[in-house]
C-alpha cells in the first residue's frame, strides 16, 4: 500500500473526509499533519498536529516524513511554509504533488479580516513562495480554471506538471425529489466581498419591497459564529450582516454562522445561491447540486463546465442577481423539476467521488 503524508491544511472540515475514502479506496493510506489541534471530522482518520509554532511544525513534519516515510507528500498551499515542505521532501528524495486552493497566484486578499501594509506584504512575499513551489514539485494539482492561465504566465514549462482535477462529491444511485422543501433560497458559504453576499441582501430587500412571496437562508457570517473553518474576511462579513439589519428583512431572510453538517439545511431549500467570481467547483455548490438544489449564479470562472442556463441552473449574465431570484420564483413546478433533476445529473455523471478517485489514481 501506498503511503502519502498531507501537510499545509489549517483545518480539517466534512469535504476533506471525501478526499481521505478516496484515497483509501484506491489503496492508498493517507496520513495528515494539520495545524489545527481541533481535529473535530477527522478524529477517524491518521491524523496528528503538526505543532503549535513554525518551528515545531518545521520539526515534526521532517520528522514524519523520516519515520513515516511516504511515497508522496501532498502539500496545500495554505502557508507560507509550502515552498519549505517542498524542499525538504526534495532533498530527503519524496515526490511532491502541490495543491493549489485558491487565488494565491494572484495575491487574493478577500479572506483578511482587516487591510494593512504587513498583510499585503505578506501576500506578496507568499506569492513569490508559492511560484517557486510550483517550480520543485513534481505535479501541481489545478481545482480552478484560473490557475492554468496563472502557472501559463509564470512559465509554459510548468503545464507539463498540471493535473487538473475538480472538486468532488458523494452522490446518491438515484435521483429522488425532495418532498419537505420549506424554503426557497439558501446561500451557504463563507460571507466574503468575492462572492457578492451584498448584492444578494440588497436583491432579498427588493423582493420584499416588491411584495414577493419567499423565504430564504444565509450561513457562512464569522460575525456570528464559526466553528468549522478559520475566520476569513470578518470585516465583510460584519458590513453586510449590518446591511442585513438596516434592510430589516429578518422576517423572510434567516442568517447563520458556519455550521458542521450544511447538507441538513441545504434538502430544504429549493435554490442554492452563489453570485461569485470563481464557480467551479465549490464544494457546497457541488453537493447543493448533488441533492437537486437548482444552482443561481453569476457567470464566474468555470461556471460554462458545470452550469446551462435554463437547463440546470440559472445563470444571472448581466450579474442581476435581483433578475435572477425573480425568474426563479416564476418557475413553473414541472420546469423547477426538470431542472433539479438535470442538475443532479451533472453532478452525477461528471463530479462524483467515484471520478474524484480516477483521477487520483491515475497520478500515482
Amino acid at each position: 500500500m501506498k503511503k502519502i503524508l498531507i501537510v499545509g491544511l489549517p483545518f480539517f472540515a466534512e469535504k476533506y473526509t471525501y478526499m481521505m475514502d478516496s484515497y483509501s479506496s484506491i489503496g492508498v493510506h493517507p496520513r495528515v499533519l494539520i495545524n489545527s489541534d481541533y481535529v473535530g471530522y477527522g478524529s477517524d482518520f491518521d491524523m496528528h498536529f503538526a505543532g503549535k509554532g513554525t518551528f515545531s511544525r518545521m520539526y515534526n513534519y521532517a520528522k514524519t516524513i523520516r519515520t513515516y516515510n511516504p511515497d508522496f507528500i501532498d502539500c496545500y498551499d495554505y502557508s507560507i511554509l509550502s515552498l519549505y515542505y517542498v524542499f525538504v521532501a526534495k532533498v530527503l528524495g519524496v515526490k511532491v504533488r502541490f495543491w493549489l486552493i485558491g487565488g494565491e497566484l494572484k495575491g487574493d486578499k478577500t479572506h483578511f479580516n482587516r487591510k494593512s501594509f504587513f498583510l499585503s506584504l505578506f501576500v506578496n512575499v507568499k506569492k513569490v513562495l508559492t511560484r517557486q513551489s510550483l517550480r520543485l514539485s513534481d505535479k501541481i494539482f489545478a481545482k480552478e480554471v484560473h490557475h492554468l492561465d496563472s502557472i501559463k504566465s509564470i512559465g509554459e514549462d510548468l503545464l507539463a506538471k498540471v493535473v487538473s482535477i475538480y472538486n468532488c462529491v458523494p452522490v446518491e444511485d438515484n435521483y429522488h425529489s425532495r418532498s419537505k422543501i420549506s424554503k426557497d433560497f439558501i446561500y451557504a458559504n463563507a460571507v466574503i466581498e468575492s462572492r457578492n453576499v451584498k448584492s444578494l441582501v440588497e436583491a432579498f430587500s427588493s423582493l420584499k419591497k416588491n411584495n414577493f412571496v419567499f423565504s430564504a437562508s444565509i450561513f457562512g457570517f464569522n460575525s456570528i459564529s464559526n466553528v468549522v473553518y478559520g475566520v476569513r474576511g470578518e470585516s465583510y462579513s460584519n458590513d453586510v450582516l449590518e446591511l442585513y439589519e438596516e434592510l430589516d428583512i429578518g422576517d423572510v431572510v434567516s442568517v447563520d454562522g458556519f455550521i458542521k453538517d450544511i447538507g441538513v439545511e441545504l434538502v430544504k431549500h429549493k435554490f442554492f445561491l452563489f453570485p461569485a467570481e470563481v464557480i467551479l467547483a465549490n464544494y457546497a455548490l457541488l453537493e447543493a447540486m448533488s441533492h437537486g438544489l437548482v444552482p443561481i449564479i453569476f457567470p464566474g470562472d468555470g461556471y460554462e463546465k458545470i452550469i446551462t442556463d435554463g437547463v440546470n441552473g440559472i445563470v444571472a449574465f448581466d450579474f442581476d442577481i435581483y433578475s435572477a431570484l425573480e425568474r426563479a420564483l416564476k418557475l413553473s413546478e414541472d420546469d423547477y423539476a426538470k431542472m433539479s433533476e438535470a442538475a443532479y445529473r451533472k453532478i452525477k455523471t461528471e463530479f462524483s467521488l467515484s471520478h474524484w478517485s480516477s483521477k487520483l489514481l491515475d497520478t500515482l
